[in-house]
């Protein structure tokens, strides 16, 4: 497993995981029916004065590929606490757990780590949310979150790198960032225009070799 960050199927936040616990997890998970235990794999990046630590457990499912990651910390290595005031309780594999409200996913969801940001994989997904959730999604709370993390530019930067790359918008993000239209407007332009002279001068080029 190369790259631990590359495919997932479950995440899971812990402030506390550590190696052996890690270990032990992978084990327990190994006694359920049709799971198989691969590998396990640590991976510590830093963040200028953070750093974030990743616990990957390789699983097959059923033959399948599954992944379980484990993360000590959010948004480039920022304490879980952050999102303390946006999780609820969930049943999910009949289980009691605590999930991040709708809001506060779409939030997490637009902070892809630069410098792969929101692939247009990922923004296929989040748009997909999005759309089947939008009567019930509270836009006003999502730019709420992103203000109080203090992650506008990172956002913005996400956004706008997405519609350059892939000429993809994500729904309603001018509800959440106030703005991003007239600035990804503004950098399509630019694009263009650097297109546009960049073929100008290849034409130009070109006339001259033919003659």
């Amino acid at each position: 497993m190369r790259n631990p960050l590359r495919s997932k199927d479950l995440d899971l936040l812990s402030s506390q995981m550590s190696l052996r616990q890690m270990e032990a997890l992978a084990e327990k998970l190994s006694e359920i029916e049709q799971i198989e235990y691969r590998t396990t794999a640590v991976q510590t990046r830093r963040f200028e004065d953070r750093k974030m630590t990743t616990y990957a457990i390789e699983l097959r499912l059923a033959g399948r590929p599954f992944f379980v990651e484990l993360f000590d910390s959010i948004l480039d290595g920022r304490p879980i606490s952050l999102l303390q005031p946006f999780v609820e309780p969930k049943k999910r594999w009949g289980l009691e757990v605590w999930a991040p409200t709708r809001e506060a996913t779409v939030a997490l969801r637009l902070a892809f780590r630069r410098p792969e940001g929101i692939t247009r994989l990922n923004a296929l997904r989040l748009n997909r949310l999005i759309r089947e959730n939008r009567r019930s999604l509270d836009f006003e709370l999502v730019a709420s979150i992103v203000r109080e993390w203090g992650i506008e530019d990172w956002v913005e930067k996400n956004l706008i790198e997405l519609y350059r790359r892939n000429r993809i918008r994500i729904a309603n993000d001018s509800a959440i960032l106030p703005g991003i239209e007239r600035k990804i407007a503004s950098t399509a332009k630019t694009a263009e225009r650097v297109r546009s002279h960049r073929q100008d001068f290849l034409s130009g080029r070109a006339d001259t070799t033919k003659r």
